[in-house]
């Protein structure tokens, strides 16, 4: 089921699987609405997307090209339908009034990106700042129409859906299990009995907004922390602040205020930022394989095996967004920040854009996270499994410790289809002599392999690495690649009686060709 899961979102950008996922919603909360099932009228409800569309995406437009930085519309249009969805909507197309606070809201949502903003990183959800605005300067604070028992069931299917491709199911999960924690500990020191808590639950997670909020707004990645430790604490600041039991000062904070709350704190501790990186060099380094590399500007820091979020102006869309999300293959002891990428036809009009690139052409990047790093620990054995273009981390982390003179126990089985498609040859010979990586490589077309060729054929299974790494319980265990062959891997280390509890996967939070 999982694999079948990951398969269907493989095709789709984290961007775009949110947007389509809002959609839906508001589709279906306007036939709810023309059934008389949910309290909001469908013309309304219509009007208030239309009209914040129109008002994001302008705005949004203008601040772009003003900053000459690349816009990308399709985070804009999700800002403009989580409002559509939290934002009391009109009861008629008439209520210039309500439409005017609607507009605004909209307005300042964007505004936000820009003008509250440090290092051209936003500090507040987006959404979160326009309906905080709404409530805290007109009074018009969200309704959150989406919490409803007769949404539930998609905003459900939904949130399990986003979470999996951005690789925050455990952030979700642990939100939900700490707001109940707290919310049942809140109920009984009011002194409330088990069937008026269990009544208080199932109305909190039937008949609100919490699971949407948690889906679509906690879970962002901009603004919230981007390694799980800190994840974990960002959700129970929020899960802490979201109990409608609790009141601060007299006062009960809403889902807005207690999000923005929980950005401030993530911005505190995991800042982001954003930046425009000029293209230094553009080489193929093996079959349909390409490096690009860009100068590293100063101050800049990043651990071994972490990516990074690169944007692109691609002026003509193809519905896989102008975003994606790559491992970065140099050392922080290296000069420049290099990323490479496969490029097999037909292209995406992202990698058109990428190919198309000379040096001087800029890119905007940032969203540098992921615990996909190598342990604090220099006694801990490592085994390094990386299918094609996944040995994009662990060459950052080869390089790394060949650089600092960190001889570590670590082997690297990479697999490939066709030798010609091995990349990064240099550095891991020189990892070899100098810090005695043990390197097997497998090609998995038996028709491909040279004359001559000393690595294994085949795909990597339990056989194999029972073979190949006879210490392999010992050892933790790092893989990267596509979802598929990560998926793969999992399921044969596990045979091979590998802890699930040893294995790290590499995040992939956009995967899309």
């Amino acid at each position: 089921m999982i694999a079948l899961m990951d398969r269907f979102l493989n095709r789709f950008t984290m961007y775009r699987l949110t947007l389509y996922y809002l959609a839906a919603l508001l589709a279906l909360g306007v036939a709810l609405g023309a059934l008389g099932i949910l309290p909001v009228a469908p013309l309304g409800v219509l009007t208030s997307t239309a009209v914040l569309l129109a008002v994001t995406l302008a705005l949004n437009a203008l601040a772009a090209r003003a900053l000459q930085i690349a816009s990308n519309p399709e985070s804009t249009i999700i800002t403009a339908l989580i409002l559509a969805l939290i934002l009391t909507p009109p009861t008629s197309a008439a209520d210039l009034r309500a439409l005017g606070t609607i507009a605004l809201s909209g307005g300042v949502a964007i505004a936000s990106k820009y003008l509250l903003a440090v290092r051209r990183q936003h500090l507040l959800n987006p959404a979160a700042a326009g309906a905080l605005f709404s409530g805290l300067v007109f009074g018009a604070y969200a309704s959150w129409w989406v919490g409803s028992s007769a949404m539930l069931p998609l905003v459900l299917v939904g949130a399990i859906l986003l979470a999996r491709k951005i690789s925050r199911v455990r952030l979700l999960a642990l939100f939900l299990a700490v707001f109940v924690t707290f919310n049942v500990s809140l109920a009984v020191i009011q002194g409330l009995t088990v069937d008026l808590v269990l009544q208080s639950l199932l109305f909190v997670f039937g008949q609100t907004s919490l699971l949407f909020f948690a889906a679509a707004m906690l879970t962002e990645p901009m603004t919230s922390p981007k390694r799980y430790p800190l994840q974990a604490v960002y959700a129970a600041i929020v899960a802490l602040l979201y109990q409608p039991q609790l009141a601060i000062l007299g006062h009960n904070l809403t889902p807005e205020e207690a999000l923005a709350v929980g950005n401030l704190f993530s911005f505190l501790v995991s800042p982001s930022f954003k930046l425009r990186l000029p293209l230094a060099e553009a080489r193929e380094i093996g079959r349909g394989i390409w490096s690009f590399s860009f100068p590293k500007p100063r101050g800049f820091r990043h651990r071994p095996g972490q990516y990074m979020e690169w944007t692109l102006a691609l002026g003509r869309g193809d519905g896989k967004g102008s975003r994606r999300h790559f491992s970065i293959a140099s050392s922080p002891t290296e000069p420049d920040i290099v990323v490479a990428a496969r490029f097999t036809p037909p292209l995406s009009r992202y990698k058109e854009v990428l190919m198309g690139m000379r040096p001087g052409s800029v890119v905007t990047s940032g969203e540098l996270g992921g615990d996909f790093v190598l342990p604090r620990d220099p006694g801990v054995k490592l085994l390094f499994i990386a299918g094609g273009i996944g040995i994009t981390p662990f060459r950052s982390m080869i390089r790394y410790l060949v650089d600092t003179g960190d001889k570590r126990d670590a082997v690297l089985l990479y697999s490939n289809y066709r030798n010609d498609e091995i990349v990064f040859r240099d550095v891991l010979c020189q990892a070899e002599r100098a810090i005695g990586l043990r390197v097997v490589h497998t090609l998995t077309e038996p028709a491909s392999v040279p004359k001559g060729w000393d690595g294994c054929v085949g795909f990597i299974d339990s056989d194999m690495l029972r073979a190949e790494v006879p210490d392999l319980g010992s050892r933790r265990v790092y893989v990267s690649g596509s979802p598929g062959m990560v998926n793969a891997m999992k399921r044969e280390l596990r045979l091979a009686g590998v802890r699930r509890a040893s294995i790290r996967t590499d995040y992939f939070p956009g995967y899309s060709t």
